[in-house]
């Protein structure tokens, strides 16, 4: 796995390098949502990668580690299970139908990754592409002009428009599996981890 990990963090690399991104490395303790709104503050409003983040995070990985044949004594290699702090790479993005959101990829096998977003932000860039007039909160929406059509924008969030998110990204960023590990199975599936909802 070295070799495709060292081939993943040099394309992330590269990417910063040809796209004139800040590379930002967190603080421990650090807000990654404070720096995330200054650069919202500054951004046009347009489809982009607004920076890339590094982290050392703890995570589950796949190791090896020695093990012996008892009968004959000759040493193996055995994946285990173990955890490891590792550098983390955020992507913070800005989609014209999901609006601001991030993909975190572990950069140390088996390459885990994390797709966040807010579906408020979802309902807020629908209302304002179809001319809604609204009171939006950093959370939220405060008032609609329209809430019938609020509820149909919140109704219609599915996973299928989650997925396709993830994948319209996935082929934008560079990220562990190339064309041919994806053709032989190894690619990303979306599931929840974590869900807030509010009434």
């Amino acid at each position: 796995m070295a070799p495709m990990t060292k081939m993943f963090v040099a394309a992330i690399h590269d990417f910063v390098d040809v796209h004139g991104l800040d590379l930002v490395s967190f603080a421990k303790g650090q807000r990654k949502d404070d720096l995330t709104q200054s650069y919202l503050a500054e951004h046009d409003g347009t489809e982009a990668v607004l920076y890339v983040g590094r982290a050392q995070e703890k995570a589950s990985v796949m190791r090896t580690e020695r093990r012996y044949d008892p009968r004959t004594g000759a040493s193996y290699a055995w994946l285990v299970k173990a955890s490891a702090l590792v550098n983390h790479f955020y992507f913070y993005c800005f989609d014209d139908d999901f609006g601001p959101f991030f993909i975190k990829f572990c950069s140390y096998f088996p390459y885990n990754a994390k797709l966040c977003l807010n579906g408020h932000e979802y309902v807020k860039r629908q209302l304002a592409k179809e001319g809604s007039a609204h009171e939006a909160l950093d959370n939220g929406v405060l008032s609609c002009a329209e809430p019938e059509r609020l509820q149909q924008i919140c109704d219609g969030l599915s996973a299928a428009k989650i997925d396709a998110l993830l994948r319209k990204w996935l082929a934008r960023l560079p990220h562990p599996f190339t064309a041919e590990d994806r053709a032989a199975g190894y690619r990303y599936e979306t599931s929840i981890l974590q869900a807030e909802f509010s009434l």
